[in-house]
């Protein structure tokens, strides 16, 4: 009965230390070289491609017949060009989820101006979507005047904001593109080392003191 009751008690602790929250998420940094994108949608304004468990939904002008350039292509960023022709005019657009829908965050973020703003001015709005309605009243919005092939870094605690959410949606009214991105996955927890290491101890000291009880037993 003793041996029974230890070998309980062992499932128990072991389940306990298991069911523990980790401190550390799966964080995810793009763009380099080793990340392969598929394209899995494609619309009259959009295309969508997916990468590591995440989908990019980006807004490309296919109805006009201006050349524009792609200087930004995979694996070196994701590229969004404002919608000038067609039915539905739209803003240079970037739409970030996962493929699981979970929520996660976006502590930093580099964009890279593919058009200039240093006339009137431009701010990139980010707004974290969740159930697809909006999260926040308004747009989180980051400085993004200046010129052609100009880049703007943001982190913490600017994008502080930027977490929580499925889906978040970068707009802004000139091309643009995505060139880094380190997206946080806080829904799937990996259980810390020292969690392995507390239940492999806690195992050993149940079956020493198994085996010193048998000869009592007996």
């Amino acid at each position: 009965m003793n041996k029974r009751r230890h070998l309980a008690s062992a499932m128990a602790t072991a389940v306990v230390l298991l069911s523990q929250p980790s401190a550390h998420a799966v964080t995810t940094t793009f763009f380099d070289g080793t990340q392969t994108a598929t394209l899995v949608g494609s619309g009259p304004t959009f295309d969508t491609i997916s990468s590591e468990g995440y989908l990019f939904t980006y807004t490309l002008d296919k109805y006009s017949a201006v050349v524009r350039l792609t200087p930004v292509t995979w694996p070196d960023g994701v590229m969004a060009q404002s919608v000038i022709a067609g039915p539905t005019p739209s803003p240079a657009q970037i739409t970030i989820q996962r493929v699981d829908g979970n929520v996660f965050d976006i502590p930093t973020f580099t964009a890279k101006l593919l058009a200039s703003t240093g006339g009137a001015g431009g701010a990139i709005e980010v707004m974290p979507k969740i159930g697809g309605e909006d999260a926040l009243a308004y747009p989180v919005a980051f400085n993004a005047t200046g010129y052609y092939g100009q880049s703007f870094t943001y982190g913490m605690p600017g994008t502080s904001l930027l977490s929580g959410a499925d889906s978040y949606t970068f707009s802004l009214y000139v091309d643009f593109a995505l060139t880094g991105l380190t997206l946080v996955d806080a829904s799937a927890p990996i259980p810390e080392p020292e969690t392995y290491a507390m239940l492999l101890v806690g195992l050993g000291l149940v079956g020493v003191a198994v085996r010193r009880r048998k000869p009592s037993e007996a």
